[in-house]
């Protein structure tokens, strides 16, 4: 879906698997990747400061400012927001010192957040079940596809 947006205006995305298994073909599954984003989102306007494609973003920026570490779960909020460096870092250390606190002040953040696990745990789910194994990247591979390709290809 972000593909077939930036298609559409004309804008070049970047990503990086970062969650790489294999089979014991060696045919590789990317499970999930990183978008690279070099300087600005392609998808921000920088003269009214908005995202164009509000409605349609990843979870990823719908989750923003929270992070998530995978695959340990380590959440976290971003100190490069600007919303978060206004309100500084008090508020920072009153979310590390009671996380419990994360959902009330980022409510549709968090609701983000939990479809990203969800996603990871379906991942996780998929990868026990085909038994394949963690690699390090895709030079360990004769083949790689995403991991939707590979279950509609192998089943």
């Amino acid at each position: 879906m972000l593909e077939e947006i930036a298609d559409r205006l004309g804008v070049e995305l970047f990503f990086e698997p970062t969650l790489v298994f294999k089979d014991e073909k060696d045919i590789c599954v990317i499970g999930l990747y990183r978008w690279i984003i070099k300087g600005y989102c392609p998808f921000f306007d920088k003269q009214t400061r908005l995202c164009t494609i509000h409605d349609s973003k990843p979870l990823a920026c719908k989750m923003y400012p929270l992070l998530v570490e995978m695959p340990t779960n380590r959440l976290m909020v971003s100190a490069k927001c600007e919303w978060i460096r206004k309100h500084g870092v008090k508020l920072l250390k009153r979310l590390e010192n009671k996380p419990e606190l994360i959902p009330a002040v980022f409510p549709g953040e968090f609701e983000a957040v939990k479809d990203v696990l969800l996603e990871f745990r379906a991942i996780e789910g998929i990868v026990k079940e085909k038994n394949l194994k963690r690699v390090g990247d895709l030079k360990e591979c004769k083949r790689a596809y995403d991991l939707d390709d590979y279950i509609t290809r192998f089943g």
